[in-house]
């Protein structure tokens, strides 16, 4: 059983682990600007890669999937509780989207709810990741991409029958990284969302 010290304990630890802003830091110790002022205003690999580019785009990817990992094998160092290490990778992507170290703006969540997905259940975020990838190259739009891998994720999770625990906090991430791109969402119905990958 996980009692409510542990479930706050192991959140608060993984939304400091998820606030660290990776994105913010690289970019600021470059060029001394803040990533918000930027682009989508986020602090995630897509808005760094405008300003950074791709290379260091793809290490801010790496960090922030990292922080839903790491957040999970620490707690369950720790802890030695699965449902205490399930709620730190969810604090991590809080903490990624609102870090407290920069006024609460941070990320959209992708990266690390990412890593999220791959501790609390590793063949549907495969799948998720691959779905992910063909949509990219399909429509060349992240925000696109995203959204249709998370629900993928959730879906996956409740068709394979995963614990209770899992599919909530599938649903969790699900309509989460939906909340984070509402204004992406807008766009993509307006047909104003920028593409990637553009084609010469």
């Amino acid at each position: 059983m996980c009692n409510i010290l542990d479930i706050v304990g192991s959140f608060a630890g993984g939304y400091l682990i998820g606030s660290i802003p990776f994105g913010y830091i690289l970019v600021h110790s470059k060029t001394g600007n803040d990533i918000r002022n930027f682009g989508s205003g986020a602090i995630g690999a897509t808005n760094v890669s405008r300003v950074l580019g791709k290379k260091v785009a793809v290490l801010v990817a790496i960090f922030d999937v990292l922080k839903g990992i790491i957040a999970f094998f620490i707690a369950q160092w720790l802890l030695k509780n699965t449902v205490a290490s399930e709620i730190a990778v969810i604090g991590a992507v809080i903490g990624h989207c609102f870090p407290v170290w920069i006024g609460f703006r941070g990320g959209k969540g992708v990266s690390t709810a990412f890593g999220a997905t791959l501790v609390l259940s590793t063949l549907p975020a495969v799948i998720a990741f691959v779905m992910f990838s063909i949509s990219l190259v399909i429509v060349r739009k992240v925000s696109a991409a995203s959204l249709s891998a998370i629900w993928v994720f959730s879906g996956l999770c409740f068709l394979l029958n995963e614990p209770i625990q899992i599919k909530i906090l599938s649903l969790f991430l699900a309509l989460f990284i939906t909340f984070t791109h509402r204004k992406n969402i807008t766009r993509l119905i307006t047909g104003e969302e920028k593409i990637i990958f553009k084609k010469e």
